[in-house]
């Protein structure tokens, strides 16, 4: 057997119930170099017949118990130690091997051997080649019977008009008397208020409110209304001089007291 058949397997079989039985009268120390010896040996392909290598390979060397681990070994035709069932685990693996890729062979060879060997990967076509291809007759016939290709629809975004500039949502836009650029960014800047208080607008809502707001104010009078609402935290939109921010409170009059009233 050539080193690179030895080499060629990195790992063993290893049989617990075997090894237990062989070993149960060897103690700890034994049973570890004996691995050791074990491993050295599959990976080598042999022990050197030499107690003071052997023992420095089973990390025993000056040890007592280097000569029962020792006796698991026969000394073969090489000059080398050996154990016996570790090569004939050895022999096992590489027949399997051998059985698999002869296996893999034979079917490959099986596969392949329904083609003819003229060179040809693909082999023989296995139908017949259509005389006239069906396109052809259809291509044909398409002036004479069958209308032209419909015009395509075309898409809704398409054709839809374009937006307005003085639309605030909804499709509802602001009033004729409030298209001003600096009513609609007071518009947005309300909706975007109400927004975030968790108060928005649907679209009923929504052209009512701006019908009431061009009523009741002017396009120079509405920013600044708006501006003046969101600052107070009101939920309408109301003159900056409205009557909404709370009365101050009078201070109690102070009642004079009688010191008769005390008794």
């Amino acid at each position: 057997m050539s080193e690179e058949q030895k080499r060629k397997a990195p790992a063993f079989q290893f049989y617990a119930d075997d090894f237990l039985a062989g070993t149960s009268d060897m103690s700890a120390e034994e049973v570890g170099g004996y691995i050791r010896l074990l491993c050295h040996q599959w990976t080598k392909g042999g022990i050197p017949n030499d107690p003071d290598r052997a023992g420095r390979m089973a990390t025993l060397l000056g040890s007592p118990s280097l000569g029962y681990v020792l006796a698991k070994f026969s000394l073969c035709d090489d000059g080398m130690l050996r154990n016996e069932r570790l090569e004939q685990v050895r022999a096992e693996q590489e027949a399997y091997k051998l059985r698999q890729a002869s296996s893999g062979r034979n079917g490959a060879e099986k596969r392949w051997s329904k083609w003819q060997k003229n060179g040809d990967p693909n082999g023989d076509p296995n139908g017949v080649a259509i005389a006239t291809p069906m396109a052809t007759p259809m291509a044909k016939r398409c002036p004479e019977d069958s209308s032209p290709s419909p015009t395509p629809t075309p898409n809704k975004k398409d054709t839809a008009s374009p937006k307005s500039p003085w639309d605030v949502g909804f499709g509802v836009e602001l009033p004729n008397s409030f298209q001003t650029e600096n009513c609609l960014q007071a518009v947005k800047l309300w909706l975007q208020y109400k927004s975030e208080r968790k108060e928005g607008y649907k679209k009923t809502g929504l052209t009512a409110s701006l019908t009431k707001w061009s009523n009741e104010f002017s396009p120079a009078e509405f920013p600044s209304a708006v501006e003046n609402s969101i600052a107070s935290g009101w939920k309408g939109i109301f003159p900056k001089n409205n009557q909404q921010q709370s009365l101050p409170i009078q201070p109690a009059q102070k009642k004079d007291v009688d010191w008769r009233d005390s008794i």
